[in-house]
């Protein structure tokens, strides 16, 4: 792997740091203040909502210097939580100058994903796809696991505020990271020879959009769709009513604590994936999420938090197994022209159940409690299961190396 992968994964990494410790700070400083589900499932819904409309960054990515897309889109993010802390400390002493620009940082974010999966292409030998993305995924969990329980640990002896500021180092640190990538002329997206013409690049814009949902219409990822569409619903539910589940378990130590427990079930259906490449897909998903699905369930009901935690860090492990390998799939069946844009259209098609699930999530917790909450996400996984199983281009799936050809590929 090239030093520009390392870069690359590095940049990653730090601000992966600086997310998490965002994230954490942000809400639970709104339970904290507020009480409500409600209010957290509102921010989860802002945080969220960007992620509809993610195709539409799909076509402007492939036309951008991506190099500078990961900088900018950081910097970005600096200037806006410093934004924030500075309104609600001096101005606007309320939860609402926290949640205004909390939708800005979440549409920078929706960009840099998809710009550094195009990347690994470019940095990468094909045959090592699955260990780039694999080592990009560990890398990104373990810093989520380490720095989500350290924030959890640290709101008890720090202000949220102090720990949502701290965030922003890591950011810079990452644009500077970012920097020192070097790409070579040929990988870089030179400027047209034409000269500029707005109506001709919003033309080339709509074209390009508009042949990506055709794609995925007429191709095998079509039918990823409605699972993923049901999984997200639900996941948003989880986002709104966690730290009032954490505060029900024992406080807000346990809030970190299941977090890290959701991410140490990730990273260990990450490590995972590389071994099991060479299973059929298809079988993979539908035993996977059918266990996932047993062990959430029987992780909400027990009373013993030790246990709960446990299993639920093994429910998500098929979550982080199918992360990996689908990523690895869509780079082996898809053309890289079309890579970024296929990758975004899948997300926005989760993305639409994700927000809206935590406005639904906030709301029912608030009138019906978390026992229905729960229910429902440990019900998504075993529909997932059984929606491949029913499915029969799903079942069928072969292990991602035979990918790239027949039905299942994208040129």
């Amino acid at each position: 792997m090239s030093i520009n992968f390392w870069k690359l994964l590095s940049g990653r990494a730090l601000s992966t740091i600086g997310m998490s410790l965002y994230n954490v700070s942000l809400v639970w400083f709104i339970y904290h203040l507020t009480k409500n589900t409600f209010y957290t499932g509102l921010a989860s819904f802002l945080v969220l909502a960007p992620m509809m409309f993610q195709f539409l960054a799909g076509p402007l990515i492939e036309h951008l210097d991506k190099k500078k897309l990961l900088w900018m889109t950081e910097l970005g993010q600096v200037i806006s939580v410093i934004a924030a802390y500075l309104l609600f400390t001096t101005l606007w002493h309320s939860i609402g100058s926290l949640l205004l620009l909390t939708p800005v940082v979440a549409v920078l974010s929706m960009f840099s994903n998809p710009a550094e999966m195009s990347l690994i292409p470019e940095f990468v030998n094909e045959d090592h796809y699955a260990a780039a993305n694999t080592l990009m995924n560990v890398t990104y969990q373990t810093f989520t696991i380490i720095f989500t329980s350290l924030s959890g640990l640290l709101i008890l002896f720090l202000s949220p505020l102090s720990i949502y500021l701290l965030s922003i180092f890591f950011n810079i640190c990452s644009i500077l990271i970012f920097f020192q990538i070097n790409r070579n002329k040929s990988q870089q997206n030179l400027p047209s020879e034409h000269p500029y013409s707005l109506t001709n690049n919003l033309s080339s814009y709509w074209n390009n959009l508009t042949s990506g949902f055709q794609i995925v219409r007429h191709s095998f990822i079509v039918q990823f769709l409605p699972a993923t569409i049901v999984a997200n619903l639900t996941f948003g539910m989880l986002n709104a009513t966690l730290p009032a589940y954490a505060s029900w378990r024992g406080g807000p130590q346990w809030y970190g604590f299941y977090q890290s427990a959701e991410t140490i079930g990730i990273l260990i259906g990450s490590a995972l994936a590389p071994a099991l490449k060479k299973f059929p897909l298809g079988y993979l998903v539908i035993l996977g999420f059918l266990m996932g699905g047993c062990s959430w369930l029987v992780s909400f009901f027990t009373s013993i938090n030790s246990l709960s935690l446990i299993l639920y860090a093994v429910s998500l492990i098929p979550t982080g197994m199918t992360n990996i390998l689908f990523v690895a799939a869509l780079q082996k069946a898809v053309s890289q022209k079309y890579l970024a844009q296929i990758y975004t259209i899948m997300i926005s098609a989760g993305g639409c159940a994700m927000p809206l699930g935590s406005l639904i999530g906030g709301q029912l917790a608030q009138s019906a409690g978390l026992a229905p909450i729960f229910i429902s996400i440990g019900a998504s996984f075993v529909f997932v299961s059984l929606y491949w199983l029913i499915v029969p281009t799903l079942r069928r799936m072969p292990e991602t190396n035979q990918l790239g050809s027949g039905q299942y590929t994208i040129q």
